[in-house]
């Protein structure tokens, strides 16, 4: 299906950022990984993320080989302190967990815990070492996702336990028409018993393969005939995540909470939500297609009250103002991807990505920043906010670019 064309190519994309260390490993000497030292050395500094700590008055930096420091900014230069005695892991995701404190997720699925003087592992989450690809906290408390459908939940973020999503709910949605033909939910592994298609042919209810046949696996349903256009054909149902008959094995890129709503995305242009702290979960965004979908794969996204943004590959975004309930495509940005995303303090959304990528939307226009004037060699990522409302962008080769008064100026990083 169309679906398998997105997955190798973009899936675990952050880990491939990392993937430098292992160029050049033969097949045999890559089963013995695991028995080797790891002592790779990084050649530039790489800002895999970052996040705002009012303890310490700095921006704590992660990324590949044990990255970990207080980065400073002062004025139009910035200063990096590598906090010492760091794991030699790779870090792939970061969020603050306190004032003083922070939570790392690492390439092999572990999470980390920064008090402000050491890193301490705290949970292996991966059975298989996938990556822990974002993280974040709220009332409910700490969540994180990765590869291969994984979720776990923390009180404290200190104590993890795994989150299995099944029973998806399908809200009710009409059928665009009822002509004769395919029609694709956009996701797969429905749960039979759950289908609920009301619909009529030649004023009678249809007839399950007879008037219309249903492909639960697989994700669609076909008509056999016309159905009359009043009432329109409505469905719903509930589903396994994932592809088709591999229920759970889905890339959760993104997580974002507020209180007890949990929105996660990630591969096949999924959106789920949970408004309970993730007892039960329902689909958000939903699109149906007379044929097989090419849905959009999210990288990042942002939560603030009731506005919710997503973005991801090929320069595709939508957001949400009533909490994630509907959606609206929001203008393309480019062919480039979209690595980080946030929202200023006014409420503008600002885009970090892929081959310098960075902009703001601007009267509903992505206004994007001369990559040539600012010397942009490299990916972008990880927008942090600071106390005066600046953000600062952080990225590949140790760049970070600061916005402020409407203009992007580059700043340079001295490593202590």
């Amino acid at each position: 299906m169309n679906k398998h064309r997105l997955r190798t190519p973009l899936r675990q994309w952050a880990y491939g950022l990392l993937a430098l260390g292992f160029v050049g490993v033969n097949a045999n000497a890559a089963s013995d990984m695991d028995k080797l030292v790891d002592r790779r050395t990084p050649l530039v500094i790489d800002f895999l993320g970052g996040t705002y700590l009012p303890g310490p008055k700095a921006i704590i930096v992660s990324g590949a080989f044990g990255l970990v420091g207080k980065l400073t900014i002062n004025g139009d230069a910035a200063t990096l302190e590598k906090v010492s005695g760091v794991p030699n892991v790779d870090f792939t995701a970061i969020h603050r967990l306190s004032d003083t404190e922070v939570l790392l997720g690492s390439a092999k699925g572990k999470i980390y815990l920064y008090d402000g003087s050491k890193v301490t592992e705290v949970a292996s989450l991966s059975e298989f070492e996938e990556p822990v690809l974002d993280i974040v906290t709220a009332s409910s408390g700490a969540w994180a996702v990765g590869a291969r459908g994984l979720v776990a939940h923390s009180a404290d973020g200190k104590k993890w336990e795994k989150v299995d999503i099944k029973n998806v709910d399908q809200p009710v949605v009409n059928l665009p028409d009822g002509k004769q033909g395919e029609w694709y939910f956009g996701v797969s592994n429905v749960i039979t018993e759950t289908v609920k298609f009301v619909a009529n042919a030649g004023g009678r209810p249809v007839v399950n393969e007879q008037d219309y046949t249903l492909y639960p696996d697989e994700g669609y349903i076909q008509l056999n005939k016309d159905l009359d256009a009043d009432p329109a054909p409505s469905i719903t149902f509930s589903f396994n995540p994932g592809p088709a008959f591999r229920a759970g094995d889905v890339s959760w890129n993104v997580v974002l909470a507020e209180g007890d709503t949990i929105t996660l995305a990630g591969e096949f242009g999924m959106v789920l939500q949970s408004t309970d702290a993730g007892k039960t979960w329902v689909r958000r965004d939903t699109i149906l297609s007379p044929k097989e979908p090419e849905p959009a794969y999210w990288l990042t996204g942002v939560h603030h009250g009731e506005t919710i943004w997503l973005a991801g590959a090929a320069g595709v975004s939508r957001s949400s103002h009533d909490r994630g309930v509907t959606w609206t495509p929001a203008p393309s940005s480019g062919t480039e991807g979209i690595f980080g995303m946030t929202l200023t303090s006014g409420g503008q959304p600002v885009i970090a990505g892929a081959v310098g990528l960075i902009g703001v939307l601007d009267n509903d226009k992505w206004k994007t920043a001369d990559r040539t004037e600012l010397n942009l060699l490299s990916w972008l990522k990880t927008p942090v906010e600071m106390p005066d409302g600046t953000l600062v962008v952080l990225g590949g080769r140790s760049t970070a670019i600061l916005y402020k008064d409407g203009a992007w100026m580059r700043i340079p990083v001295t490593v202590k």
